[in-house]
């Protein structure tokens, strides 16, 4: 059926396996008895598996979880397919199409990793037999049963996206069984990855670097700014390397809360390098170039970054709840294996948000200017640039920040409502001031941190806004890095002893 306008497409039309009216029955009941057995099979291991203790190990805990994906894999498809083979009428709609197109996708690349993961656990019985039970713990267990699931249905999300932006005006009728990329990509009558890349790349070949306008176009501030933000650096860079330095030689500063402060100094560290190296050679420099790739790897490090920074200061938030809240459980609570979990979450998360919200920046087409109007590469200015459209990237932009940011402030504000609670339980006013101490300078670095933030990510982005987000993002970029050493230093008494300690050790004792 040829379709004159995209917009006119709300269904689809399936051809399945024959068009021969005598043969649908048939093959009803053979699929019919495929899909029962397929069923029965695999929801079998699954109960047999959960009810038998002596299969509670490693090996069949990856059987259950690939039987269960199997199931998955065949019910995405199986009872439209049976559906079709009874009726005339072999629709399907653009909204099922789309979900069956990304659960056969993801599920797909689900059963990649888990095989994978299967694999690894072979490897590990057969040549360490001895301490197969320490590696494949059971939290080592879920974190290689849960990264495929993680990985593949995101990507499988990306992957759908694209086909479905895609326009449909030639015909709706798909010469398969089930919704999948190659037969829809055939019926579509606009450009397909591929071919936009090649369009680009012949469109936009000069395009090859951007220019950054910096913070300034006057040349008699320039050096100014360049001592200014030299001292800036330099402070962040001996602060954060100093913290990082006393807390892994200070055996008092073993504690989990000094542990998360280390992890935090770590990345205002990166978080700092990422931008500031660049910025001082713009300052000094006539051609304040960066190459394409630069600048994606610069933008891409800053979202994974600040991603990771939001949920690091809420994994802070809920160590402080643990220390107020349950003083007596808060060893056995916040033991190593827990804080090392509670601090790879933030960085996984955060460097798999930010290469997601790259790609989507990756595919824009530049084809006017190449000057950013900012001192690094960021994605509202990116925006400004793009002669594409950038509806799915603004979005994508809107919900990412806006989901994170408030998830994360969320942990923050619930903790710190338990914590209020306990500190007016107390009776001593010393334990009240001491518990107010303890969260102090935590609230400080979250108010500095999510305020300028929020100023600059929860709104579109326009000409007057990126202008207001360099004077925002100096804060966040450079401010924030170098205050928080000093905030958590001048405010915790164990750091400041241990300060102290080494200067009378290493300079006073010469």
């Amino acid at each position: 059926m040829p379709i004159t306008n995209g917009s006119a497409i709300t269904e689809f039309i399936l051809l399945g396996l024959t068009d021969c009216p005598e043969l649908q029955p048939l093959l009803f009941v053979l699929f019919l008895v495929v899909y029962l057995v397929t069923l029965l099979g695999n929801l079998g291991m699954v109960l047999v598996i959960r009810l038998d203790p002596r299969l509670h190990t490693p090996m069949y805990f990856f059987l259950t979880n690939l039987a269960f994906v199997d199931l998955c894999y065949t019910s995405n498809a199986t009872p439209q397919m049976l559906t079709n083979l009874l009726s005339e009428r072999k629709t399907i709609t653009f909204a099922g199409c789309f979900a069956q197109c990304y659960l056969f996708i993801a599920l797909l690349l689900t059963e990649f990793y888990m095989l994978a993961a299967m694999a690894y656990d072979r490897y590990v019985a057969i040549c360490s037999p001895l301490h197969y039970s320490v590696k494949m713990s059971r939290r080592v267990c879920l974190c290689l049963a849960t990264f495929p699931y993680v990985y593949g249905f995101s990507d499988g999300l990306f992957q759908a996206i694209q086909t479905f932006r895609l326009n449909f005006c030639r015909s709706n009728v798909i010469n398969h069984f089930y919704c999948a990329d190659p037969p829809l990509i055939k019926l579509s009558c606009s450009d397909t990855y591929v071919k936009e890349l090649k369009m680009v790349r012949r469109n936009s070949s000069l395009v090859t670097e951007f220019v950054l306008l910096g913070l300034t176009d006057h040349p008699d501030l320039q050096p100014i700014l360049f001592v200014l933000f030299l001292v800036i650096y330099l402070i962040t860079v001996g602060g954060n390397l100093g913290m990082l330095v006393l807390i892994r030689i200070d055996s008092r500063l073993h504690t989990p809360m000094h542990f998360f402060l280390a992890s935090l100094s770590c990345l205002d560290l990166c978080y700092s390098t990422n931008v500031t190296p660049k910025m001082l050679m713009n300052f000094l420099l006539e051609k304040k170039t960066i190459s394409y790739t630069a600048c994606l790897v610069q933008c891409y490090f800053f979202i994974a970054m600040v991603i990771t920074e939001y949920y690091m200061l809420a994994v802070m938030a809920y160590d402080r709840y643990m220390a107020i809240c349950n003083p007596l459980l808060y060893s056995s609570k916040m033991s190593k294996g827990v804080c090392i979990r509670l601090i790879a979450g933030p960085y996984v998360y955060g460097f798999l948000s930010g290469l997601m919200e790259t790609m989507w920046t990756h595919r824009l087409t530049f084809c006017g200017s190449n000057i950013i109007n900012h001192f690094y590469c960021a994605d509202p200015p990116l925006i400004r640039l793009s002669c594409s459209d950038t509806f799915i990237k603004e979005t994508s932009m809107f919900v990412v920040a806006g989901f994170n940011l408030s998830n994360s402030l969320l942990i923050i504000l619930i903790s710190y409502i338990f914590i209020l609670i306990a500190i007016l339980k107390m009776h001593s006013a010393d334990g009240r001031r001491k518990a107010f101490s303890t969260c102090g300078s935590h609230l400080v670095a979250v108010t500095v941190f999510y305020g300028t933030l929020f100023c600059m990510y929860v709104r579109p982005p326009s000409d007057k806004s990126v202008e207001q987000s360099k004077i925002i993002a100096v804060f966040y970029t450079f401010v924030s890095p170098m205050l928080n050493p000093i905030i958590y230093s001048l405010r915790n008494k164990d750091v400041k002893q241990a300060f102290r300690k080494v200067i009378r050790r290493n300079v006073l004792s010469k």
